[in-house]
């Protein structure tokens, strides 16, 4: 009997631990701004039989600087450690780069794959994309242009909602549905 209530209190842990619901809107703050996120409810549509949950997320962001060509990488919460970074040859696309899409009214669409802790390096991405190998954490770390680097960012569904995403998105941003 009691090996049959402990079985029963797992599955339930179990199925508890995976019931979540999604944030509607974060918050990143800093000592000098606050950026709201902000998720638009789109319909997920399938794409080349890809399911919409397996595709990326769609980032649209504005930076305080221009940082076009500064390569990205994704910081923790306190903006103290680096969790995530490129190697070199992920900045190649073909034979240009991965760099970011210029959309209306200055926003930029993210094609390397950023989030709200984003920071940017001194390094382009010309110059990164040549390196043999990725610099050091120590390296990295030293060449932080900017921890906090965005005015706005918006989730804008997965990449698999849309057609032709330059154009799509470029309508939300005019019917204002990027603004705060």
């Amino acid at each position: 009997m009691k090996k049959e209530i402990n079985i029963v209190i797992a599955t339930l842990l179990v199925l508890l631990a995976g019931c979540r619901s999604a944030k509607k809107e974060t918050t990143v703050t800093s000592d000098m701004q606050k950026i709201e996120m902000n998720s638009m409810a789109i319909t997920p549509q399938l794409t080349g039989g890809s399911p919409a949950s397996a595709s990326p997320i769609v980032y649209v962001y504005k930076t305080k600087a221009d940082y076009l060509h500064r390569v990205p990488v994704l910081m923790n919460e306190a903006r103290t450690r680096i969790l995530s970074y490129p190697a070199p040859g992920d900045l190649k696309m073909g034979n240009g780069l991965r760099l970011p899409t210029v959309l209306d009214k200055g926003y930029l669409l993210d094609n390397k794959g950023i989030g709200p802790n984003v920071a940017f390096l001194t390094y382009t991405y010309e110059e990164y994309s040549q390196l043999p190998t990725a610099p050091s954490m120590d390296d990295l770390m030293s060449h932080i242009l900017d921890k906090y680097p965005l005015l706005e960012i918006h989730a804008c569904g997965r990449r698999a909602d849309y057609k032709d995403i330059v154009p799509e998105l470029n309508e939300k941003i005019a019917e204002g549905i990027l603004q705060k």
